[in-house]
């Protein structure tokens, strides 16, 4: 069942990948619209001496002009990414109802046949799905205005500079379309993945609530699982109890796991299946340099390996301690390695509600 989820959210994160050059190239699409309307508002409101030679009059109702116009701009923008965003969700969560039926249907010797989507369905996920406290509208008004600063930065400094349009043009570009990406590539792949655990649930609540007692939280075995969600693993909770949302954070990869009835559950005297191993995997990390001076990780799997069915991110990277310990120091940072090790302070520890506790707090 996990192998089938995990084989799942592989998927979700290619829709999610698409969808980000999706929303850029809506971006790049705008760039020549805002080129356009800082040529008019250089002519309505400067006089064509160097910028720094202007009035501080001038200088602020150009400024203050391009920041309306491009806010204009991106607003219609933003509105294409939620359109882009509501129609991926929806493929997603149509796809992981599928997906979901089927898997259950194998786990528990049913038969039952998957429901077809309506736009309601997809609407309500849309207007009530959060990460970190916030909606979709709201991360998509973070991006937004991120990437109005941006542009209205570099159309500052084209003014500055005296650039030409091609230079400033390619100004905006770097800073304004692909200083964004980063953020779209985020966003997307965020919310792909709370489409598709809204599917999961929503399927095994409404259809499979008879042969499934709760659920089962897991993160992934690797160095970039961060210690929240690390100390989270192995969590259990009742199929209709409290529990946190998923995603937890921008960019989580956790999931939860369905955990049927067993035959002892339903007073029969037999052993269930164990399940298979899960997946450990070790990465290299490699720094790229982005044009607008941002930088990222661009990770490589450089070791793959196997623990227990039942072992837990936390059991695992006690089992690393020995094997591997500059890996845990990598993953936890130097202060949290030496209380780890120590004994001192296990991962459930570090972090609380979901939060990483500060150094100082530890």
């Amino acid at each position: 069942m996990l192998d089938d989820i995990l084989k799942f959210e592989h998927r979700v994160d290619l829709r999610g990948n698409a969808l980000a050059e999706e929303m850029a190239a809506v971006l790049e699409a705008s760039r020549e619209s805002v080129i356009g309307k800082l040529a008019k508002l250089q002519e309505k409101h400067l006089t064509g001496k160097a910028f720094d030679q202007e009035s501080l009059a001038r200088r602020k109702a150009f400024l203050e002009a391009l920041r309306m116009e491009i806010e204009k701009i991106l607003a219609g923008v933003s509105s294409e990414w939620a359109d882009s965003l509501q129609t991926a969700g929806g493929d997603v969560i149509q796809a992981g109802m599928t997906s979901t039926v089927t898997t259950m249907n194998a786990a528990v010797g049913a038969a039952i046949m998957a429901p077809k989507l309506t736009p309601s369905v997809v609407s309500a996920w849309f207007e009530t799905s959060t990460v970190d406290g916030l909606l979709v509208n709201e991360w998509l008004k973070k991006v937004e205005t991120a990437t109005v600063e941006r542009i209205v930065a570099a159309g500052r400094q084209s003014m500055i500079e005296g650039l030409g349009v091609q230079a400033t043009a390619r100004l905006i570009r770097k800073n304004g379309v692909e200083g964004t990406v980063p953020g779209l590539e985020g966003l997307a792949r965020t919310f792909t993945a709370s489409a598709s655990n809204y599917a999961r649930e929503k399927i095994v609540t409404e259809k499979f609530s008879d042969t499934v007692k709760g659920w089962k939280r897991m993160a992934v075995l690797d160095g970039r699982t961060c210690i929240a969600c690390g100390s989270m693993d192995g969590k259990t909770y009742g199929l209709k109890d409290p529990k946190p949302a998923l995603p937890a954070h921008w960019r989580c990869r956790c999931v939860y796991l369905p955990l049927p009835v067993t035959f002892r559950d339903l007073g029969i005297d037999i052993d269930e299946f164990e399940g298979a191993d899960r997946t450990t995997v070790k990465h290299t990390g490699k720094t790229v340099h982005h044009k607008d001076g941002s930088t990222s990780t661009k990770f490589k799997v450089a070791e793959v390996g196997k623990v227990a069915p039942d072992a837990t991110y936390h059991a695992w990277m006690k089992q690393q301690l020995e094997k591997d310990p500059a890996f845990v120091r990598q993953v936890l940072g130097k202060t949290r390695f030496e209380l780890f090790k120590s004994g001192k302070l296990s991962l459930e520890k570090m972090a609380v509600h979901g939060k990483i506790k500060k150094l100082s707090e530890l």
